[in-house]
Order: C-alpha cells, then sequence, then structure tokens
C-alpha cells in the first residue's frame, strides 16, 4: 500500500511545521500551524470525541478538513493513488496520537470505507527499522487472556478462543494459548522460543489510573490468579530482542493517551520500548467487538495479507457486522508499517493436528463425550496447577465425581500440550491394549521390533521410549480416561485391580526411566493410591461449577439464558438439582427444551418436574452413589448427612466442630474425599475447601429439629466468625451462605449484620428486588432498624412510596439514640423521600437534623451526600447560585475522601443546572463525566438517569436519533433493574419524540405502557 506521511516539526516556541509526504514525491510538502490551534482543536476533540454518543461523522469531517488544509494533501494523495490502497501515517507528536484519525470522513463517508484505494489512518512514529524475513507458513500467535479472581466484570475469554479458532480454519492459524495470564510466567515460555510466533494477542480489562502519572496499565494475573497491574514497561521485559511482529493489547483504553494526550497510551508507550506494531482499543469497547475483530484479522493476515490489508478489511467486516464500536481499533507503528507476517502457503495445507476433543470419542454411540471449544467454559485454576504440575512430574490424576467435566478438563490440557502425541485409552486398561496403541502409531521398524519382543513390559517400554521411537523429538501424552473401570470396591474404598497394577506401574516407571518428557493424565471418579510413584503424580480434585463458570455455563444453555420462556420456577428448580454439576445440567437443560412452551397447567408443570426427577435419579445411578454409600458406616453416613448444612465449600476449620463428635471423623472425611462423596475444591493459594454434592441429599439425612435449627445456627457462627470477623475480604456469595445459615438457625444478631451490609451492597449495584428479598427474609426473624432502613430506601426507588415511609417510620422508632450515625442516615434518607413527595420544608429540615448530627460526629461521606440533596432542594426552587455553591461543597468532599459514585451523582445535579440555564455544551460535558465514571464503577442507576438526561438535551438540539438511542439504553437498564420512576419518565419521553416523527402507532404504543407503569406504581 502507498504512504502518506504527516510529519511534525517544531518551528519556534509557538509554531509547528506539518509536513506531507505524498506518493510518488521525493520531497515533502509544508503548512505552519500555531501550537495554540492544535491545543484548541484537541480539547474540541477531547469534548466532541470522548463521550458516549460521539457524532462521528461531524468529528471525522472536521478532521479531514483541518487536516486536507488549503493544500489539499489527504484529497490529491488519495485522489492520485495508484494502488488498491492508502495508508495515512500521522505522527503522534504534540498530542496528535490522542484524536480519533479512524473516523476521518471526507464529507461522502468515512475513509476507512473507501475501495480503490482503501484508506487506513495509523498512528506513526518516526524511526529507521529493519525489515523481517517472511516464510510461507502458518500464522503463529501466542493467545494469552487474563482473569484475575475479583476482578469484574467476567470476560468470555473462552469464547474469543474459540471465534478466533473457528474463523482461521480454513488458514489453520496455529494459536497456542498461554494459560496463566501471568507476565512472569509469560516470560518463561517466551525465553524457551526463537522468534516462533508472529503475533502475541493479550486480552483482558485494562485502564488508566486515575491520579497523576496517568499510567496505564493491563490487568494481569499473579502466579496465584490475584490482580497485577501491568505496565507496558514490564511487558516489554518480556520481549527484550525478541518482539513479535504484532502485539494486540485487546483490552478497554490501551490505545487511548491520558491526561488529554499529555501521557503516551499503552500502545504507544510499547512502542517506545521496542515493538514494531501495537493494536489497540481507544475506548471501552465491548466483548463481541474485540472478538469479531480479531478473528477477522488473523484470518486475512494468515492468508498472506499485509498489515494494512488486513487491518482496513477488518474495519470494513465491523461495518458489514453493524457494529458500533469500530472505530475504537487504533494501530501504533514505528517506522514502515509491517507488511504480511507470513506468506501464502498457496494449495499446499499445513497438516492441523486432530483436535483434542474429538479424540475422546464413546466407542458404542460414536459421539464425542467431551465440550468442544465454543462450548468450554471456566476451569482456569485447575488448568494452570495441572499445566504447571505436568512440567514438573510424570503426569497428573483428576478425580472427582461423575459428570463434572474431568475429560473436558483433559481436551483442554492436550490442546495446551504442543507438540505432544496423543493417546487415550478409554476406561478398561491392559496389556494388549497399551501395546497395540502404541503399535498402531508406530512407524518405526525398530519401535515394532521391541514392541512385538519378549522382555517384561516394564523394560520393553523403557527400551521403545528410548529407541523406538518414530523420530527422536517425539514425546507421548498419554490419556487414561474414565480409569474408574480398572478400580474394584473393596471394604469401601476402590483399589486398582491386581491385573492393572502391573500395567500401570509398568507404563510410568518406563516414562521415568526414559528421562524423556512423556506424560500421562489420568481421569477417575476416585482418588486411588499406587501401591509406588504415588509422589510422581499430580492430583487435582473437581468439583461442580460454581460462581462466574457457573453463569458462563447457564449462558451456554437455552433453558437458563432467557432465550426460552418457562414456569418462572422451572429454570431456578432445574439448577438447584444440578447443583453446578455441568452433565447433569445439559441433561436438564434438553428436558425443558424438549417440553411444551405453554405450561400455564398445574399438570404440565408436575410433569416436567417429575421428568427432572426421574433424571436425577438416573444421574445417582449412572455415578453409583447409591451403592457407593451402602458400603460406608453410619459415622460417615452421619458425618455427611450434617455436612449438607453448608451449600457452599467450606475450609477444614468449619468442618471440625460440625463433625467433632463424630467418632474418628478425621478418617471417615479421608475415605469420604477418595470416593468423591466429598467434594474438594482448591483455593487459589492451595488451601482444600469441602462440600457435600446436592445430588447426595436425597441417600442421606440432616438431622431434624431441633437438632437441626441448631446446627444451621452454630454453622452460621462458625463461617461469620471465618469469613466475616477474621478474613479482611469476603465474597457476596460468603456473605449470602452466612445469611441463609443465621435464617434457618434464628439467630437474629448474626442475620441483621450480614442483611444490612449486603442489602447495601446490592442496592449500590441497583439491585433492589434482591435487596428487598433479603431484607424481608430477615426481619422475619429479627426487628432490626438497619435492616428497615435499606428496605424503605429499596421500596422508595422501586416507586413503593408509602410501603417505605411505613419501614423508615419503623426504623426511627427502633434506632438507639446511642446509634448516631444511623440517626443521621434514616433522617436524610426520609428527607429524599419527602422531598420526591414535594413535602419540602419538611425535607429540608430532615436534613438539617442529619447535617447536624454528621458534623458533631465527623461523618463526612453522610454530610457530603446530605449537601447534594439540599442542593437538588434549592435548585428546583430557582435558586440556581445556592444550589451550584452546595454541589461544588460536595465535589470538594467527594474529591478528599475518593467518593467516586457520589462525585459522579454530583456531575449529573450540576449537569441538569446548567442544562436549565441553557448553557447545553457545559451540561453535556458535566453529564458526560459522569457517565464516564458511573461505568466504570457500575452504578447503573445513576448511569440511566444520565442517559435520560442527554436524551433530553439531545432531541431538544433537534439530534431525534441520538436521543432515541439514549432513551432506548437508559430504558433497557431502568427495565433491568426495576425502576418503575426512571422507566415511566423514558416512556414519555419517548412516545413525545415518536409522535412528533408522526409515527402515531408507536407513540401510542409507548403512552399505553407509561400509563400502565403509572398506575402501577404511583
Amino acid at each position: 500500500m502507498e504512504t502518506i506521511r504527516i510529519q511534525l516539526r517544531e518551528s519556534t516556541q509557538e509554531t509547528v511545521e506539518i509536513r506531507y509526504w505524498l506518493p510518488q514525491k521525493s520531497h515533502y510538502e509544508s503548512r505552519r500551524l500555531k501550537l495554540a490551534e492544535i491545543a484548541n482543536f484537541l480539547n474540541q476533540g477531547e469534548r466532541d470525541y470522548y463521550k458516549l454518543l460521539p457524532n462521528l461523522p461531524g468529528i471525522g469531517r472536521q478532521l479531514f478538513f483541518w487536516l486536507d488544509g488549503d493544500g489539499r494533501w489527504l484529497s490529491r494523495g488519495i485522489a492520485n493513488c495508484h494502488g488498491e490502497g492508502l495508508v495515512i501515517a500521522i505522527d503522534t507528536d504534540q498530542k496528535l496520537a490522542h484524536l480519533p484519525w479512524e473516523v476521518l470522513h471526507d464529507g461522502q463517508d468515512f475513509l476507512v470505507k473507501r475501495v480503490n484505494p482503501v484508506v487506513l489512518p495509523l498512528r506513526w512514529i518516526e524511526k529507521e527499522t529493519e525489515g523481517f524475513s517472511v516464510e510461507a507458513r502458518q500464522l503463529r500467535v501466542l493467545f494469552m487472556a487474563t482473569d484475575p479472581e475479583d476482578v469484574e466484570p467476567k470476560l468470555e475469554f473462552e469464547q474469543e478462543e474459540a471465534r478466533i479458532l473457528a474463523d482461521t480454519r480454513d488458514f489453520a492459524v496455529d494459536l497456542r494459548v498461554e494459560e496463566s495470564g501471568c507476565v512472569s510466567e509469560l516470560g518463561k515460555v517466551w525465553s524457551r522460543y526463537f522468534n516462533d510466533f508472529d503475533v502475541f494477542h493479550l486480552t483482558g480489562h485494562a485502564s488508566i489510573k486515575d491520579e497523576a502519572p496517568y499510567t496505564p496499565y493491563f490487568i494481569t494475573e499473579t502466579e496465584i490468579g490475584d490482580r497485577h497491574e501491568t505496565t507496558a514497561a514490564e511487558l516489554a521485559e518480556v520481549f527484550r530482542f525478541r518482539f513479535p511482529k504484532l502485539v494486540f493489547l485487546s483490552g478497554c483504553r490501551t490505545g487511548q493517551a491520558p491526561d488529554k494526550g499529555a501521557v503516551p497510551s499503552m500502545a504507544e508507550a510499547l512502542i517506545a520500548q521496542g515493538a514494531r506494531a501495537v493494536l489497540s482499543w481507544g475506548r471501552p469497547v465491548e466483548d463481541r467487538t474485540a472478538t469479531a475483530a480479531a478473528a477477522h484479522l488473523y484470518g486475512k493476515l494468515a492468508a498472506g495479507y499485509q498489515l494494512a490489508e488486513a487491518l482496513a478489511s477488518t474495519y470494513q467486516q465491523l461495518f458489514k457486522q453493524n457494529v458500533r464500536d469500530w472505530h475504537l481499533l487504533r494501530l501504533y507503528v514505528q517506522g514502515e508499517c509491517p507488511g504480511a507476517l507470513v506468506d501464502v502457503l498457496g494449495d499446499f495445507l499445513a497438516s492441523v493436528p486432530e483436535p483434542a476433543y474429538e479424540q475422546f470419542l464413546d466407542p458404542d454411540t460414536q459421539q464425542v463425550r467431551v465440550a468442544k471449544p465454543s462450548e468450554f467454559v471456566g476451569r482456569r485454576r485447575t488448568l494452570q496447577r495441572c499445566l504447571k504440575a505436568i512440567r514438573t512430574s510424570l503426569g497428573v490424576l483428576i478425580h472427582g465425581l461423575g459428570g463434572v467435566g474431568k475429560s473436558t478438563v483433559t481436551a483442554r490440557l492436550l490442546e495446551r500440550m504442543v507438540g505432544y502425541h496423543r493417546l487415550v485409552n478409554f476406561r478398561q486398561l491392559d496389556e494388549d491394549k497399551l501395546l497395540k496403541t502404541l503399535a498402531e502409531q508406530c512407524t518405526s521398524e525398530r519401535g515394532h521390533e521391541i514392541l512385538n519382543g519378549k522382555l517384561p513390559l516394564m523394560q520393553r517400554l523403557t527400551k521403545f521410549f528410548t529407541e523406538g521411537l518414530n523420530t527422536k523429538e517425539q514425546r507421548f501424552a498419554f490419556v487414561l480416561d474414565d480409569f474408574e473401570a480398572n478400580l474394584d470396591l473393596r471394604n469401601g474404598v476402590y483399589v486398582l485391580q491386581p491385573q492393572v497394577v502391573d500395567v500401570l506401574l509398568a507404563l510410568l516407571k518406563a516414562m521415568q526411566n526414559s528421562q524423556l518428557p512423556h506424560k500421562v493424565i489420568i481421569t477417575c471418579r476416585y482418588n486411588f493410591q499406587l501401591s509406588e510413584l504415588n509422589h510422581r503424580l499430580y492430583r487435582e480434585p473437581l468439583g461442580a461449577l460454581g460462581g462466574a463458570d457457573l453463569i458462563k455455563k447457564y449462558n451456554r444453555l437455552d433453558s437458563f439464558n432467557g432465550s426460552w420462556q418457562f414456569q418462572p420456577d422451572l429454570p431456578e428448580r432445574a439448577k438447584t438439582a444440578a447443583d453446578g454439576n455441568p452433565r447433569l445440567l445439559e441433561w436438564l437443560d434438553k428436558i425443558l427444551q424438549n417440553s411444551p412452551k405453554s405450561l400455564e397447567a398445574e399438570r404440565g408443570v408436575e410433569m416436567i418436574l417429575q421428568k427432572m426427577a426421574d433424571k436425577e435419579k438416573e444421574f445417582r445411578e449412572d455415578i453409583l452413589a447409591e451403592e457407593l454409600l451402602k458400603q460406608q458406616t453410619p459415622a460417615l453416613h452421619q458425618m455427611l448427612g450434617k455436612l449438607l448444612v453448608y451449600e457452599l465449600p467450606v475450609p477444614l476449620a468449619a468442618i471440625s466442630p460440625i463433625s467433632e463428635d463424630i467418632s474418628t471423623w478425621e478418617s471417615h472425611k479421608q475415605r469420604a474425599e477418595i470416593l468423591g462423596l466429598l467434594e474438594v475444591t482448591l483455593t487459589n493459594n492451595g488451601d482444600r475447601l469441602y462440600r457435600v454434592p446436592r445430588i447426595l441429599s436425597p441417600l442421606l439425612e440432616f438431622p431434624e429439629n431441633p437438632k437441626g435449627e441448631e446446627l444451621y445456627k452454630q454453622a452460621a457462627q462458625i463461617l461469620y466468625r471465618l469469613w466475616w470477623e477474621e478474613a479482611e475480604t469476603s465474597t457476596e456469595a460468603q456473605e449470602l451462605e452466612i445469611h441463609r445459615l443465621a435464617l434457618l438457625g434464628k439467630d437474629e444478631e448474626i442475620a441483621g449484620n450480614l442483611a444490612s451490609s449486603l442489602a447495601n451492597r446490592l442496592w449500590h449495584e441497583s439491585r433492589f428486588r434482591e435487596a428487598i428479598h433479603l431484607c424481608k427474609s430477615t426481619l422475619e426473624i429479627t426487628k432490626n432498624h438497619i435492616v428497615l432502613k435499606e428496605i424503605a430506601y429499596c421500596e422508595h426507588q422501586l416507586g413503593e412510596v408509602d410501603q417505605a415511609l411505613n419501614y423508615y417510620q419503623q426504623a426511627l422508632n427502633l434506632c438507639p439514640a446511642e446509634d448516631e450515625q444511623e440517626l443521621a442516615s434514616i433522617y436524610h434518607y426520609l428527607g429524599m423521600l419527602k422531598a420526591n413527595k414535594g413535602e419540602v420544608e419538611q425535607a429540608i429540615k430532615l436534613y438539617n437534623q442529619s447535617l447536624e448530627i454528621t458534623e458533631r460526629i465527623s461523618n463526612v461521606q453522610t454530610k457530603a451526600a446530605t449537601l447534594h440533596e439540599l442542593g437538588g432542594i434549592y435548585a428546583n426552587k430557582g435558586e440556581v447560585d445556592e444550589a451550584i455553591a452546595l454541589y461544588n461543597q460536595v465535589l470538594e468532599i467527594d474529591e478528599r475522601i475518593g467518593n467516586v459514585q457520589g462525585k459522579a451523582a454530583t456531575l449529573h445535579q450540576l449537569g441538569g443546572i446548567y442544562a436549565n440555564k441553557g448553557e447545553v455544551d457545559e451540561a453535556i460535558a458535566l453529564y458526560n463525566q459522569s457517565l464516564e465514571i458511573t461505568e466504570r464503577i457500575g452504578d447503573v442507576q445513576t448511569k440511566a438517569a444520565t442517559l435520560h438526561q442527554l436524551g433530553i438535551l439531545y432531541a431538544n438540539k433537534g439530534e431525534v436519533d441520538e436521543a432515541i438511542a439514549l432513551y432506548n439504553q437508559s430504558l433497557e437498564i431502568n427495565e433491568r433493574i426495576g425502576n418503575v420512576q426512571g422507566k415511566a419518565a423514558t416512556l414519555h419521553n419517548l412516545a413525545g419524540i415518536y409522535a412528533n416523527k408522526g409515527e402515531v402507532e408507536q407513540a401510542i404504543a409507548l403512552y399505553n405502557q407509561f400509563f400502565g407503569n403509572n398506575r402501577t406504581h404511583w
């Protein structure tokens, strides 16, 4: 592709020279600009582009006309281009990298949509660079996803990998995956290769520090899966002297230059460290956009297209898919833009190894027994531990209950073990079967001679591994799948069958004796022991899916992802029955999908429930649960029955007090663990957590009341101490488990403490209905004034004003005088309710009561919130200056204490004031500042309100399409969180817009929704 280079050179302290190097010309043309003009243009770009709904054509035209200038340099370059493509390489100096060059628009269309020539803008750092050799082979991509603990939202990186593989299958891209998500582990992998990978693809969350020096960073993992903020310099250390031809930083804002362009983006910083070309995203980007872009780009690069050609094609593909954030994809290059990364293979097709999942065929049904890449979810920590162990041991034994996905995890491991020859043995293992498997793959005469020899098996295998391989580099990955078929139940414990002991030990000893890195992976329901070499196998317990992994699994199944409509509780009952077991979940999904969709009749619901119960019973029979439990002692039964008290995996410290009245309970625990009757989960730091699978509960006895209630109370107190009082932090799931146990055990204090904390967290995330359900269940056992305050606020947000007022009055009556912090809080929220009812004087009185307390006890956060509400009252009274003064006080406090949620709400209110004053541009700027914060912290309620107000402003400006888009986004959020007041207001405004457009039927439909909403809740 031909190139226009746009270069900046300082002329004087106040001016700069822009040099245009046009194709086919040996000298540049130039113009002079004042630095102040560039600064004004940057400020305009910051204001107009870095917001929710930028006017892309308008911004693009301004950029084009400004860069085109009086000399019409861009227009001439495009008109005179001799080839099919034209690169516009724009210098990153003077903060120009911050401008959205991708949206350049010549008045007819975006330049990136052009053909003949196709036009590609990129950010260019001037430097002499060396070329690189190009070979006719597969494109080699190293893919690393990052998914640290406690970083939200969870990304669908499994889908991204699967989509890239699917979209590039015709070109056989060699996609290798570094599973660790850790930069230090990546460094170890990278050091084992020399110029092996063309592309490094890093996917995950990225951001920019909020305070100077505004450093961009990528959120990666530590070696144990915790959060680590990796800078460009840290990442560059991995690649020093061995940079790939292209790095794709597929994370939000990796291409955005912070501090209005004053600080280099992470992509540009990586270029400064030595990278040749870096792809990035200029703002927060949708998951599906990032996946679609990467898949198409790599397909084109694998087909031998130049980088610029592949990227131009990617933009046009995103247009075809109607992807709205196409323009966020940014390329930074140093020196010449790289050409093709690989040469075309022509008719020669590179050999592609059989997908690992296809090697897991059931010999009877010929059905694949494991999840395909597009179906795989989670198990990240399991994969990380197993891959690490495989490097240092003979192999791994993955054990756990039937249906949890042991074989699926193994298939995933095999995909990660590049270069290994896979040999899969299903169920029964014997000497003849093992030798036959080795012989079938053997192409060496010496190998067959050894396998047919008379030496004992172990010596024969050792000799084969050292002398009989097809090549010196051949390495085997043996999979012994469903290995429980080789075990016998003896005295309640599974042990190896006598004939299998000899074969398995012979194989393991031969692997060890060969001193070559052959590996074995065994999947088994039971954690059996070996007489020898026990220590050479790493053992990985595998339990049910939970947390984010389970949510991803639900999203893959139509019965649980909202695609199909059933009686409301049927999918939930199926989820409870499956208890996170992937296989049972898939079975129940099929039952629901094959059921009539109209199940109003009670008999129809009962039919589905019976089918589900039958399937659960079938599953228990399939995993031999009843037979296994019959072999166990009454004491072990008693222990498992008592441990049903916990629904979440818990540490040993939670099991011990529950079980200590059972003689030798430790040995029972160990036996239950080996047999898979007690599920084991490993934490990041290697601690073991225990849980009885719910599928066993019909076969066990839980203590009857009053002992059952006492057990719940004991369990609640144990977890309250472990997860609440002694832990630095606790997860929402842990807190919900403590609360559940406290309710069942009627521990009023623990239930009240957990309910107030959880409800506050939930309503800050606009999850009002969940918070109300939680509070109501708590109020059934204790009248707690804090819980009453929390439920009152939530009812108010859902439009139930009378109910909220009743709860607030109860909270005031019950609040002890010495609990001044809560008293101030109740006054504050009750003031909000009175203000919304129009009882302004009462509201002001309540706010002042709250302020008097908060100033006395130095509670600055509640003080700021009350000043904020007073600001709203004065604004509504028309006392604008007083309102602005109050809001500025609030902003000062929020800045000082780091209350970003409060800051976003105040910026929103200030936006409303300036809108009412007619200062629309200032209002939009304030609303966009608020939006940037609410998107970052997940405050969807304030986000919805801000989108609504922006919709009003754009409607008033006559920009109707933008207004409709904003209203629809607000409406979607309000429907999701149950904010009926916000929903009603948006429906009313949308109806007005459609009425003004003459689309009467649409307007009537929206008005009907509005009045229905109004009658129900107001």
